[in-house]
């Protein structure tokens, strides 16, 4: 149950969800007892820099709201262009607000309607993004075993080309086109947020997002760095350094910008005032779908919650539904390709979606997201296993907690969440 809110926390008691667990305090040495808090404050007023982004009114609306749903492929074609001011404003007057801490059984179980152009494009993207490594890889095989000594250099151009080409830095036209939206009406994509603090940057430290489970692909991920840029704040996925330089595979960039996973990196994205978004599992998580229940690759995965003593980042604990759905992966029963990907930090296996391709098929997917977790910064050499225990439980309880109240709303009550 709800713990009672913290005096910290001046907001719609529905989201305050705050807990507390305890470290030593620097120079103590009599007592493990401190707390980390849930839920950013809102602030009171804003002047200056913060008052281009967001007034008054709306920070009195966000404050009056509980948990919220926010279905992006509803969202008007005029919303789109709009300065972000506005568009947050927008945004918020169309949010469908749960009349306590969850919404009522299959309803946000309704599949979005897409007309043929957009889906077009979303095949053509996903045909291009994820065929374009097959096809690569196809070719360097042919290559090295019945090519030409200049055909194998060619080829090796090529893909450094495909590889280390300049971005372009176009995301926000992207972000704001309605070439996103044919994204989202895909695959029907929300996001559920229980506390719209995390949305609020004036004020309020950037996150890291923790979102498993991977899947083949996590396509609810990939989509949140679009929405949250659109309707939050600013905000990249975290990726492993191969996929930041992988041919195709890097245009994922486009939905919003990509920072390599690394503690370093993250940290100074963080101290840049952008969120990060994680998928906490990894590529290890790929390996352990299963169609009938929610299985998290996260039992004994606690550098996250390290992370956050040592540093004093935000966490917010999220989940997306529907990733594991898209695709239909095939590996080894003996463990082989996991450790080849774990080794290599790239994903090795078979996988099929749409007419057996390398397409995702249509499946509503969402984002669920959690009350942040405030941990207090705890000098590295001080930091205690029981600690970073505590952090981590609080984390697992969290993404636990947000699958089973809004798993009946979006029509997947008869699943069971197993963390391994």
């Amino acid at each position: 149950p709800p713990h009672p809110p913290s005096p910290l926390i001046p907001r719609n008691p529905h989201t305050s969800r705050a807990s507390h667990t305890s470290h030593t305090p620097h120079g103590s040495h009599s007592s493990t007892t401190e707390t980390f808090r849930c839920g950013f404050p809102f602030p009171e007023t804003m002047d200056g820099e913060a008052e281009k982004e967001v007034d008054e009114e709306t920070i009195k609306l966000m404050r009056s709201k509980g948990t919220v749903c926010v279905e992006l492929f509803k969202l008007p074609d005029h919303i789109f262009p709009l300065p972000r001011k506005e568009r947050r404003k927008a945004v918020l007057g169309l949010m469908k607000e749960a009349k306590g801490e969850s919404f009522d059984p299959y309803s946000l179980s309704e599949t979005a309607e897409i007309t043929w152009f957009e889906e077009l494009i979303v095949v053509s993207f996903f045909a291009v993004m994820l065929g374009g490594p097959l096809v690569t890889t196809c070719i360097g095989i042919y290559t090295i075993f019945f090519g030409t000594w200049t055909g194998l250099l060619m080829y090796c151009i090529a893909v450094a080309a495909l590889a280390y080409h300049p971005m372009p830095r176009f995301y926000k036209g992207i972000i704001e086109s309605r070439f996103s939206k044919a994204f989202y009406k895909y695959f029907s994509f929300r996001m559920i947020i229980e506390d719209l603090s995390i949305a609020q940057p004036e004020g309020n430290p950037a996150w890291v997002g923790a979102s498993p489970p991977h899947g083949v692909l996590p396509i609810a991920n990939i989509l949140a760095m679009l929405s949250i840029n659109l309707i939050a704040r600013d905000f990249v996925g975290g990726g492993a350094s191969v996929v930041l330089n992988s041919p195709f595979l890097r245009y994922m960039r486009f939905f919003g910008g990509l920072v390599d996973v690394g503690k370093k990196s993250i940290t100074s994205t963080l101290d840049s005032g952008v969120c990060v978004g994680i998928v906490p599992d990894g590529i290890a998580g790929m390996f352990k779908t299963e169609k009938d229940a929610e299985v998290v690759y996260l039992k004994g995965r606690m550098g996250l919650a390290k992370y956050a003593l040592r540093t004093g980042k935000p966490v917010v604990p999220a989940y997306s539904i529907g990733n594991t759905e898209v695709f239909d992966p095939w590996f080894d029963s003996f463990g082989i390709m996991e450790k080849m990907s774990r080794k290599l930090k790239a994903s090795i296996l078979i996988f099929w979606g749409r007419w057996y391709l390398p397409i995702p098929r249509r499946r509503n997917v969402t984002l669920l997201c959690g009350t942040p977790i405030i941990v207090d910064k705890v000098p590295e050499d001080e930091i205690k296993d029981e600690q970073v225990a505590k952090v981590h439980q609080r984390l697992l309880d969290s993404i636990q907690g947000i699958f089973n109240r809004h798993k009946d709303a979006l029509g997947d009550g008869n699943k069971k969440m197993v963390f391994i």
